[in-house]
């Protein structure tokens, strides 16, 4: 495996699209100082995911686009792709041949791809996780990582042996697993605060629910109370209902019964006032008939009367007199029985004069006073008419022809005359009949308006009874709702009732307000409480298999270091003997019971020199040295390509022959790059770019092959 293909455009100071075709063995990038030589290998570091600016060597990543020169304009994006081919299968990928690509705009976006695909970055790192292909691992060095590899101020030398050992994917499942640890103690302890939290909210709705669950008892009972109380009420109304309407029925009965008793009293009374008006007609006929008679009489006599003498002419006048005196008793007569018969006039009017009675017991003394004087002045016409027979006895056939008529007439009166009284007192018994009827209508006229007095009093008691009813079911429903229903109830005290109604309602205005949605909260936050704790006892449960996850990955990890380190240590000291012909060279960790976490110590002491220490060590030596480890490190697990940048130019050319030698043969496993100055390092490449500035702040690749020699 190895890289094939590098494209470049917009990458720094490459302005046009450039690229580079690579293959196995050496291939050597050479150029002048400042050319672009070092971009090359900034391009490959940051296609494979690179993210610190520092390594790039820039302040920022929008410094990475090329920033424009001489007639030419600053461009809006960079991109570098980098073609691998995955012949050994190494790459966990089904393709042959796998490209990578990375865009950046100068907004700060950027774009990944994987074979022309849009993915992630960690797509890419996962890709080539324990490679030695990653972008941090021991495939590229420069000439200042050597000092820093030698210093491990930053780690550098550790990371190595952790690429070789292959324990990144451990300590990025390390690292994840520490991250879901940190992540489950923040959300544990996030949750045993909103436990607390929520258990304090609880333990407050559970007094309220107790308050609640008071009231709601003693709205319950007062609730059954008020509709006790409600029924009994109503019991007392229809107590007072049920005899009224008995009372209204019987009244109803009652006028029913006076209605028809008027109807029939109606009906005698028109017959009594039509028998007093036809005995009435009758004693006006009568009276008529008596004055005819009394007029033929008078007639009869004057007939007579101018047949005598005149000796009889005084006589006569005196009869004539007694005539007339007779004639105006009759219209007396008349007058009088006329004012009596105005006397049977209806109640209304008698009550209108109150003296009637009395004028009525009056002319009956008058008409009695009158036929007394009637008889008298029969008497003295009798006496006339014997002293007219005495005069002239000659008439005494006439005269007593004239008496026996007067007779008869006299009869015929008198007999009219007792019919008139009889029928006069037919007259008065209709009257009498006819004023006691109305006594009797007026009576029970008097007696209906009672019983309509009774009638509507016991109707308005019966309806505001039903009123009060109504307003109490009224009241009830719209307290209670449809719920609400009369009880029959017994042995029952309103007065009771009522005060244990406002004991009740003093007990729940003593409780105070009231949250009528507790029951709802309460059982909300009792579930989410419940849910909170198997939340919690699940992130226990995690916390506990994190730690046991973290203690395997460290356990596998730590003996796969440990392992690997052996090994590499022991090609350390082979290889340091090989580049220093001789001498002594070690490695070993400063913390062997936390290997994952140690500083790598590095001895070196070459041939001649007793200080193993470091720093007193040439720059040869030291480039040597991390060489040297380098390569160790390779020979436990090459690289499929390593780029060297200029690590060769402290070297002399008796090192640089030792350094391409090692070169030479590794370069049958693994594809390396070398950016060098040295003519010696030229000579052992198979292949030369050189890279060559066109245009000030523009580079350019040239290629240069010398696979045949």
């Amino acid at each position: 495996m190895h890289i094939s293909k590098l494209e470049l455009f917009g990458f720094k100071s490459f302005a046009k699209k450039q690229t580079i075709l690579l293959d196995s063995g050496v291939t050597g990038i050479v150029g002048p100082n400042g050319c672009g030589k070092t971009n090359i290998v900034d391009a490959i570091r940051w296609v494979l995911g690179e993210q610190k600016t520092s390594r790039l060597r820039s302040s920022k990543m929008e410094d990475l686009i090329f920033n424009g020169a001489s007639n030419i304009k600053p461009l809006g994006l960079c991109e570098v792709y980098l073609t691998v081919q995955n012949d050994k299968g190494l790459l966990p990928i089904e393709y042959n041949e796998v490209e990578i690509g990375r865009r950046l705009y100068r907004n700060g976006d950027s774009e990944y791809f994987i074979n022309r695909t849009s993915c992630r970055l960690k797509d890419i790192y996962n890709l080539f996780v324990d490679t030695g292909m990653s972008s941090d691992a021991y495939s590229v060095i420069e000439l200042n990582m050597i000092e820093q590899i030698l210093s491990d101020k930053d780690d550098s030398r550790r990371s190595m042996f952790e690429e070789a050992a292959g324990v990144n994917k451990y300590k990025s499942q390390r690292r994840s697993a520490l991250r879901k640890f940190e992540l489950n103690n923040r959300d544990l302890e996030r949750i045993d605060d909103i436990i607390l939290e929520i258990e304090m909210q609880v333990k407050g709705l559970e007094l309220q629910l107790k308050r609640f669950k008071r009231h709601e008892k003693l709205s319950l009972e007062l609730k059954d109370i008020e509709i006790n109380l409600a029924s009994a009420k109503v019991l007392e109304l229809e107590k007072i209902i049920k005899p009224l309407e008995a009372l209204l029925k019987k009244k109803n009965t009652l006028l029913k019964k006076s209605t028809s008793k008027k109807e029939s009293e109606s009906v005698e009374l028109t017959d009594a006032r039509n028998f007093y008006l036809a005995e009435k007609e009758i004693v006006e006929k009568m009276k008529v008939d008596v004055d005819n008679f009394t007029e033929s009489l008078l007639k009869e006599v004057q007939t007579k009367n101018r047949e005598s003498s005149k000796g009889m002419e005084v006589l006569e006048q005196e009869l004539q007199k007694k005539i007339s005196q007779l004639n105006q008793f009759d219209k007396d007569y008349i007058k009088i029985v006329s004012d009596c018969d105005d006397c049977g006039k209806p109640l209304t009017i008698i009550s209108e004069c109150g003296h009637c009675g009395k004028v009525k017991s009056d002319k009956k003394y008058t008409v009695i006073e009158t036929d007394q004087k009637y008889e008298k002045l029969k008497e003295s016409i009798h006496d006339y008419k014997h002293k007219i027979q005495s005069y002239n006895k000659e008439k005494e056939f006439d005269f007593n022809k004239i008496d026996d008529s007067i007779k008869k007439m006299q009869k015929k009166i008198s007999l009219h005359k007792l019919e008139l009284r009889n029928k006069e007192e037919n007259v008065n018994q209709a009257f009498m009949k006819m004023e006691s009827i109305r006594v009797k209508i007026d009576a029970d006229k008097f007696n209906k308006d009672d019983i309509f007095y009774d009638i509507k009093s016991a109707e308005m008691k019966i309806a505001e009874s039903n009123i009060k009813i109504s307003q109490i079911k009224e009241m009830m429903k719209e307290k209670f709702g449809n719920e609400f229903e009369l009880k029959k109830i017994k042995n029952y005290s309103i007065s009771d009732m009522t005060y244990n109604v406002e004991k009740i309602k003093r007990s729940i205005e003593a409780i105070g307000p009231i949250n009528w949605a507790v029951s709802n909260e309460y059982e909300e936050q009792s579930k989410r409480l419940n849910i909170l704790k198997d939340q919690r006892s699940d992130l226990l449960e995690s916390e506990k298999n994190l730690k046991d996850a973290i203690k395997k990955i460290d356990s596998v990890a730590k003996k796969q270091f440990l392992d690997t380190f052996e090994k590499i240590k022991n090609n350390f000291e082979t290889m340091f003997g090989v580049f220093f012909s001789g001498g002594k060279g070690s490695i070993d960790l400063e913390d062997i019971d936390d290997p994952l976490n140690s500083n790598v110590m590095i001895f070196a002491q070459p041939p001649g020199k007793k200080n193993n220490s470091l720093r007193m060590l040439s720059a040869g030596e030291k480039s040597l040295t991390a060489i040297a480890l380098l390569f160790s490190i390779y020979q436990y697990k090459p690289s499929p390509f390593c780029i060297l940048d200029e690590i060769d130019a402290p070297l002399d050319d008796i090192n640089i022959k030792k350094f391409t030698d090692v070169i030479s043969e590794y370069s049958k496993s693994t594809q390396f790059i070398m950016v060098t100055h040295n003519k010696l390092t030229m000579e052992s490449a198979d292949c030369i770019y050189g890279v060559t500035t066109e245009k000030k702040g523009i580079s350019k690749v040239i290629s240069i092959n010398f696979t045949e020699k």
